[in-house]
């Protein structure tokens, strides 16, 4: 399966003149048809050829490592190693390791050369996502290696040349975080040389209903579905939605709707999470069949639905809805508790709380 089959569908139509940037597109991933995203488009052709730092900037989930990684295609390192570091799960000795790398004998249980993030970047682009949870400490090394373009291997004392081209990404706002004395001042300019926000999926709308027939597509053939389709009515109801996680939490929940999805005609309304309907007052789905497997089976016995409430009860329509919805991820998930929260899109500890709720047991439980 080939990704670039549907999603040239959703590219601007002035790149059909530009394969070179056509390309970069696929190659980066990030599909679009928003102005506002035309407009990131021509910025990052104007500085993808600079060396200059660029300081990503914007609510998780908008897509800035994709759109790091479209920089560094568009650039004349796009032949060179693009290196992510998350930045949020380093401190202390750790960071230094992960940066600097080490030699042998370095600290105990150092048994071989490493090199780190510098030096693995070599003359391409080296990607610092979460930058503003970079620990104080920490920030005067990082500092010191922008400004000298050097560093030391721990444990070596020759120095080595540090060539990589810096965009850093962060959802926090340094400037506040520089106020409150938690970022240097120094560091900060030094990173902000090009600063790129990039918007939330509500103030892009005109790429919601593109995206997610794309993600639908993607996850329809990946899951062995490729027939699935939006309905008008279901893709109206998504261009509605707020999206707090943006981008990434649309592609979660197209998802969760191609492992779902039972019947062969399109994704109805009815189909789409209870929470995002009842958002905007839609109707709840028909009532569900009780359910009477041995996945889940009530704690005392009985079926899980328990029998047969009035449709009109909203109580007893979300617990079935929720019921079944449940069944199906497990089921999808192979029996995997971690992967079943996942592909509800709530957390393990939701799960469990919503089995006891209902009083339902998990096999292997």
């Amino acid at each position: 399966m080939d990704p670039r089959a549907y999603g040239g569908k959703f590219l601007p139509q002035e790149l059909d003149a530009d394969p070179e940037a056509r390309a970069a597109m696929h190659e980066a991933g990030l599909l679009f048809r928003s102005e506002a995203m035309r407009a990131l488009y021509r910025v990052a052709i104007q500085v993808a050829g600079s060396d200059a730092p660029v300081l990503l900037t914007g609510e998780s989930g908008t897509g800035k490592e994709i759109f790091a990684r479209l920089l560094h295609t568009l650039s004349n390192r796009s032949g060179r190693p693009f290196v992510p570091v998350n930045c949020g799960v380093l401190s202390g000795e750790l960071f230094a390791d992960k940066f600097f790398g080490h030699e042998p004998g370095a600290f105990t249980g150092a048994t071989r050369l490493q090199k780190g993030s510098f030096e693995l970047a070599a003359d391409g682009t080296l990607f610092l996502d979460e930058v503003g949870e970079i620990p104080l400490a920490n920030q005067v090394d990082f500092l010191r290696v922008l400004e000298e373009r050097t560093f030391k291997r721990l444990g070596g004392d020759k120095d080595l040349g540090f060539r990589a081209r810096i965009v850093a990404a962060t959802n926090r706002s340094l400037p506040d975080m520089v106020r409150a004395g938690r970022f240097r001042a120094d560091l900060f300019y030094r990173l902000n040389v090009i600063p790129i926000t990039l918007p939330s999926l509500r103030e892009r709308s005109d790429d919601i209903a593109p995206l997610a027939e794309y993600f639908l597509w993607l996850f329809g053939h990946h899951y062995h579905r490729p027939d699935l389709r939006l309905s008008p009515p279901a893709l109206a109801l998504l261009t509605r939605h707020h999206w707090p996680g943006n981008v990434r939490e649309l592609k979660n929940l197209m998802e969760r709707v191609a492992l779902l999805h039972t019947t062969d005609g399109p994704v109805l309304p009815g189909d789409l999470p209870l929470e995002l309907r009842l958002e905007f007052g839609e109707d709840m789905p028909p009532a569900l069949t009780p359910l009477h497997t041995p996945a889940f089976a009530h704690a005392g016995g009985h079926a899980a639905d328990g029998g047969a409430p009035s449709d009109f009860n909203l109580d007893a329509a979300v617990r079935r809805a929720e019921t079944n919805a449940m069944l199906r991820a497990y089921k999808a998930a192979n029996g995997s508790k971690q992967r079943t929260a996942e592909l509800l899109g709530i957390s393990p500890r939701t799960l469990r709380h919503k089995l006891a709720q209902y009083g339902l047991k998990l096999e292997g439980e």
